[in-house]
């Protein structure tokens, strides 16, 4: 988990870095760091020792000689610049997602003289449709996207703010 203040995961899926995906949750770490399995590392030789305590420990799982377990590590402190892991998203374009997207949300928006709020969260499983549709298609300009914290933050300011009777509401956890 790279808790830098910079970015969250799902922007290094569109090579871009959203104000609102900025991790500001350093307490939450602080707290949680005193848990056995949750590691932070400052620099890059404490990520490097992490790293290579995890790969024994993966490496002796795989010999029997050691137990199954969940391991969390923090990174901070860190100006780290990762590619983007963006692959080819030719066939995101041409989806049957996409062409319900750009044909739902283009007859919900006609009309508008006002950009509709896109209300979502972190949306690490659409992203990419998000941002291709937002940024390459006609009918995402008559969008904006307003990012919450969680789906609940989302779906509550979704009701407070709605130009021309209209918002959409984007949700990835059913469960939440």
């Amino acid at each position: 988990i790279f808790n830098n203040h910079k970015w969250a995961i799902e922007d290094n899926l569109v090579a871009g870095t959203e104000k609102e995906h900025v991790l500001h949750n350093k307490d939450f770490y602080d707290l949680v760091q005193n848990h056995d399995q949750v590691c932070i590392c400052e620099n890059e030789l404490e990520l490097r020792e992490t790293l290579a305590l995890l790969s024994r420990r993966t490496d002796a799982y795989l010999q029997g000689k050691g137990s199954p377990g969940l391991s969390i590590v923090v990174v901070r402190g860190m100006d780290i610049e990762l590619p983007p892991v963006i692959g080819d998203i030719g066939p995101i374009r041409k989806s049957v997602e996409m062409k319900f997207m750009r044909d739902v949300l283009g007859k919900f928006s006609a009309g508008c003289q006002h950009k509709i709020p896109l209300y979502g969260c972190s949306a690490f499983e659409y992203i990419q449709y998000l941002h291709i549709f937002m940024e390459e298609m006609p009918e995402g300009q008559n969008y904006q996207y307003v990012c919450g914290r969680t789906d609940i933050q989302a779906a509550h300011m979704c009701g407070l703010v709605q130009p021309e009777g209209r918002a959409v509401l984007f949700i990835n956890d059913v469960y939440g």
